[in-house]
């Protein structure tokens, strides 16, 4: 009796283990973080790109309660004078919002508005690496947005604001 007893407790007792620190590794992304920097690697070459520049700016913003908004643009924009300047500024910034789920090591995401309406409705997964105060957010696509056609691997690197 005393053995399931203990047995019954260690098992309890991993179990609330292991789902605690899912739910703290979950609890851990909410808040506000800072793009650092947003490379892509093109499948077909190997080649590394920065998808918005070298220094691009940004925010990713998690609430506990499941909401996620990522917006990205690229460094020295400057404000439209025509409409052909507006639809330009449409290749220099990449940005989504919707809903979010945490399985392991993945980000589920599903979006509800995006700057393309390509995205808009669709569930995408990011996995992700949270070290210290950076995280890395990283997905495969079939075709690239900033590349269009072309396979890419896309890398996010954020640094949380305090």
């Amino acid at each position: 009796m005393k053995i399931t007893f203990l047995a019954a407790s260690v098992l309890i007792a991993v179990g609330l283990s292991h789902s605690a620190f899912a739910a703290d590794d979950a609890s851990a992304l909410v808040g506000a973080w800072k793009l650092v920097s947003f490379k892509i690697r093109l499948v077909d070459t190997n080649e590394m790109k920065d998808a918005l520049g070298p220094k691009p700016h940004g925010r990713l913003i998690l609430t506990k309660n499941g909401y996620i908004t990522n917006f990205r643009v690229s460094d020295g924009r400057k404000p439209p004078k025509t409409d052909a300047d507006r639809a330009e500024l449409l290749k220099t910034m990449a940005g989504w919002t919707g809903r979010y789920r945490v399985d392991a090591n993945k980000i589920i995401i599903n979006i509800d508005a995006s700057w393309t309406e390509i995205l808009t409705g669709t569930e995408t997964v990011r996995t992700y690496t949270l070290e210290g105060n950076k995280l890395t957010l990283s997905n495969t696509i079939s075709s690239s947005l900033f590349f269009p056609g072309r396979a890419a691997v896309g890398d996010e690197i954020f640094e949380r604001e305090e």
